[in-house]
């Protein structure tokens, strides 16, 4: 039989996911693009994860910000005990995580409060009474000016799945065999009726695509997503309102093309937005004009608009880099939930271009002779790159590189254990940054030997990918030839790995 937590899959640990919105400086960067305060992170700062699953989100964040001081909750035993474990290795005195009910922290008392409380993939997952913990929580710990960050799932874009997420967890209630296995056979049945024609799928296609793309997914994740007793979608209007109630003002999305009406929604919508002032009505109107399914608010307690001026200064002193990946100079596609959306070449490929010598203050790409007439449009686009994990704003204060060069030689060498780390710390950017699994053997290669290169590093970072079992050949060879030409140099400006 599963084993629950207030109707919460705690039989098999929730895999390593890492989300960059997260991150303290993304957060800064989208408070400040709204023009809005925002804790600042050259002093000490306090954060906390509330469902913080087996911690690498908080890792890295704990090695790569070393003004902040972390903490990280879950209500799992083995989950703590994994993350405990880490963060001592890593030496990181910065962190700390408890095990803990989302009640028993809201109750404690504590004089201390936070600048951030940070919620991925807990809020639609809990129960209703978990929900008001978490308020709870809110209110008596978060600081003046301290920022929340809510992910939930939302109507309408959800609201078709609910039946089938009600069948899929009845269903594994009566099965036998680890919670993949009762989610797979879960999932044929609820195939079965699809296949039968039934009106339900008929009347929303969308559910069947859902349906599809599960096939893709670790089943491990999606025991967590749909096992769930509590699993619902909330309605903006609602969650806004709820917040609203505990003191804390909602300022927009941390998915910054959300904040830009004119490329987020449909245009005929546009102009329906006129007159709908009350925050939940209008977050509720683009709701249905994205038909979303997922929001990432951000919600501030006591926010302090920049002026004018100070939101100009603010912008100016912004330093920028690309990211691995980051295209070279030309148009691009932006991907929302209406569709793609088209990056203007005369704008996107001056800016990459400027960018991809090296990181950018914002005033110095405003003195860019392609840029400087389009001033007005450079802080939208740095949005737009931020959230398709094209660029980020660089740390403000001190630059960790030694922590973090400790922190990613563990979860390099946790990688090729077998580990789904997936992301190791750039302390240039106090963020998290993707990395496969052939780039962690790299990483682990250039964090004991820095300066090796060429054919050497290529066969050495192979030889620790053939011990994982990995067949190793031309292609990766080809892949790792591509690495070092364009990944690595990124890697070695942002202090990933190197001396």
């Amino acid at each position: 039989m599963t084993a629950w937590n207030d109707g919460y899959l705690t039989e098999i640990a929730y895999p390593h996911h890492v989300h960059p919105e997260l991150s303290p400086g993304w957060l800064v960067a989208v408070l400040h693009a709204l023009g809005q305060r925002a804790p600042r992170l050259d002093r000490a700062f306090r954060y906390c994860e509330l469902g913080c699953g087996q911690g690498l989100n908080s890792l890295l964040l704990a090695a790569a910000n070393p003004a902040g001081h972390f903490l990280g909750v879950d209500f799992n035993a083995r989950h703590i005990q994994h993350a405990r474990q880490q963060a001592a290795a890593a030496g990181l005195g910065n962190l700390e995580f408890r095990q803990a009910s989302f009640a028993e922290v809201a109750d404690e008392e504590a004089e201390d409060g936070f600048d951030f409380i940070v919620l991925h993939g807990v809020y639609s997952w809990v129960s209703a009474n978990n929900r008001a913990a978490i308020r709870r929580i809110v209110e008596r710990r978060l600081k003046p000016g301290g920022v929340v960050y809510l992910s939930y799932m939302s109507h309408p874009g959800m609201s078709a799945f609910v039946a089938a997420q009600r069948f899929l967890w009845q269903t594994a209630q009566g099965l036998a065999g680890s919670p993949q296995q009762r989610l797979q056979q879960a999932l044929d049945a609820l195939r079965q009726w699809q296949d039968a024609g039934a009106g339900y799928f008929v009347e929303h296609p969308d559910v069947a695509r859902r349906l599809a793309r599960a096939d893709a997914e670790d089943l491990a994740f999606l025991a967590h997503e749909l096992l769930c007793e509590h699993w619902t979608p909330l309605h903006a209007l609602e969650v806004i309102a709820s917040f609203t109630d505990i003191g804390c003002q909602f300022l927009g999305s941390a998915t910054p093309l959300e904040n830009i009406d004119a490329v987020s929604l449909p245009g005929n919508c546009l102009p329906l937005l006129e007159g709908l002032t009350d925050p939940g009505l209008r977050e509720t109107a683009k709701d249905m004009a994205r038909n979303q399914s997922q929001r990432r608010d951000l919600f501030q307690r006591a926010p302090q608009p920049l002026s004018p001026d100070e939101h100009r200064q603010i912008l100016l002193d912004g330093c920028w880099a690309t990211l691995p990946g980051a295209p070279q100079p030309g148009g691009l596609t932006f991907d929302s939930r209406i569709g793609p959306v088209q990056g203007d070449a005369q704008l996107f490929s001056p800016l990459l271009s400027a960018l991809a010598s090296g990181a950018q203050s914002f005033a110095e790409l405003a003195r860019h002779p392609e840029l400087n007439t389009r001033i007005g449009e450079l802080s939208p686009a740095l949005q737009l790159l931020l959230g398709e994990g094209l660029a980020h704003p660089l740390l403000e204060g001190e630059v960790a590189f030694a922590r973090c060069q400790v922190l990613n030689r563990l979860l390099a060498e946790g990688a090729l254990q077998g580990a789904s780390y997936g992301h190791l710390a750039a302390p240039i950017l106090g963020a998290p940054i993707a990395a496969d699994i052939l780039e962690m053997a790299a990483a682990r290669v250039l964090l004991e030997h820095p300066q090796l290169r060429g054919e050497l590093l290529h066969e050495t970072a192979l030889a620790l990918l053939r011990r994982t079992g990995r067949a190793c050949g031309e292609e990766e060879r080809v892949r790792l030839r591509s690495f070092e030409a364009e990944t690595l140099t990124r890697w070695l400006q942002m202090g990933v790995v190197g001396s």
